[in-house]
Parts: C-alpha cells; sequence; structure tokens
C-alpha cells in the first residue's frame, strides 16, 4: 500500500515538472480597436458629464502554455479621441450655466505598463479557450487638453495638461483590467485571443490579441 502511495506521488511531481519545464517565454500584441466610457463612471473622473473614447495598442512579453494560462508585462499606449468631453462642476449660474469643460485636442494619450494573466477555465480539444483575464498597472496623461472655466464673472478657455482630465491625481492613472476572453490555439504556441469586459478608469472595451510562445528545439 504503502509502495503505491508512493508511486502516485512520484507520478504526480513528474506530471508537475512537466508541465513547469513546458512554461515559455514570448510575445504578446494586444488591439483595441475602439474603447469608450460606461455608464456611472461620472464619479472616477469627479464629474457631472463624461464621454471619452479611443483606442488602444498593447505590446510586451508573455511566460505561459499555449494550452493553459499566461501571464505579461505590457506597455500600454491608449489614444484618446479628438473631441473627447469631461464637464465638472456644471449649475445654473447668471450666464446660463456654469462649470469645468475640458475637451480633448490633437496627440491626446495615454502611456504606461500593465501586468495581466490569463485564467483559462475551459480548453476544448486543445484549440479553443474559454477564460479570463485580469489586469493592473499605472498610467501616464500625455498631451495638452482644452478647459473652458465658465463662472459669474468670467468665461475662459486655456490649453492645459491632459491629466486634468483624471483630476483625482492628475499624475497617474490607475488602470485596471477585468474581461472575458476566448482564445484560438492556431498553432503550436501561437494564439488569437478576444477578450471584452470593463477596464479602469471607466472604459469598456473589446480587444484581439495575438500570443507566440517561442517553442523549444
Amino acid at each position: 500500500m504503502g509502495r503505491k502511495i508512493a508511486l502516485v506521488i512520484v507520478a504526480l511531481l513528474t506530471v508537475e515538472s512537466r508541465a513547469v519545464a513546458q512554461d515559455q517565454w514570448g510575445v504578446n500584441i494586444a488591439l483595441t480597436p475602439s474603447w469608450q466610457t460606461g455608464p456611472g463612471v461620472q464619479a472616477l473622473f469627479n464629474a457631472d458629464r463624461i464621454d471619452l473614447s479611443g483606442s488602444e495598442l498593447r505590446i510586451g512579453f508573455v511566460r505561459g502554455v499555449d494550452i493553459d494560462g499566461d501571464w505579461g508585462l505590457s506597455f500600454v499606449n491608449t489614444t484618446i479621441a479628438a473631441n473627447s468631453t469631461v464637464d465638472a462642476d456644471v449649475a445654473p449660474c447668471s450666464r446660463g450655466t456654469c462649470g469645468t469643460y475640458l475637451r480633448t485636442i490633437d496627440k491626446t494619450r495615454m502611456t504606461g505598463f500593465e501586468f495581466h494573466q490569463f485564467h483559462p477555465f475551459k480548453t476544448w480539444r486543445e484549440h479553443v479557450q474559454l477564460g479570463m483575464i485580469g489586469a493592473v498597472g499605472l498610467g501616464f496623461m500625455r498631451g495638452q487638453v482644452s478647459k473652458r472655466t465658465v463662472t459669474d464673472a468670467s468665461d475662459q478657455t486655456l490649453n492645459v495638461d491632459a491629466g486634468e482630465l483624471f483630476p483625482p491625481s492628475k499624475s497617474v492613472v490607475p488602470l485596471v483590467r477585468l474581461e472575458v476572453a476566448v482564445a484560438g490555439i492556431i498553432l503550436p504556441g501561437f494564439k488569437v485571443r478576444a477578450s471584452g469586459g470593463f477596464g479602469m478608469p471607466g472604459y469598456h472595451t473589446f480587444s484581439i490579441g495575438f500570443i507566440y510562445l517561442i517553442q523549444e528545439r
């Protein structure tokens, strides 16, 4: 009996060691063709109204197994479309409506770094996966935005740093993603992954990603 238990333990350890040995380094490229802010995110921006949209590119390294999960670190470049707006402190006044009105202009973007992990719940025939992606990171606003400030006494428009779009910080923006993902393993070590869900700060996204794990020879 003791010998059988020992054999089972050795077998499990062997399987585990093989699984660990299968982990491989690779590259990850992901594109979000279009994202937009969704309802209920005004509080994240200390705003009364918000309408931001744009696109996003992530590129970095990844480590994992093609028929299992993976994790990695990516550089994130988020473009914010022109004429995206954030309105704050809107209230009636002698001029009609007072408040602070922010509008994006050319070359407004956010860059940063993000750590992600993909966990598959189910894999069918070693070719199709269903799972979740979780990610955290930090972003930094780049460029300038137009800021119009209307009060009872004045109506002034200035160009200010893009960080004004996110007044809770104005310098660093927390990045968080939680997405449902479907992946197809096209070739050994290469898979295409589509995902969609919610991304902090208040973005609703759909992404397509390409993962290539360098195969051992």
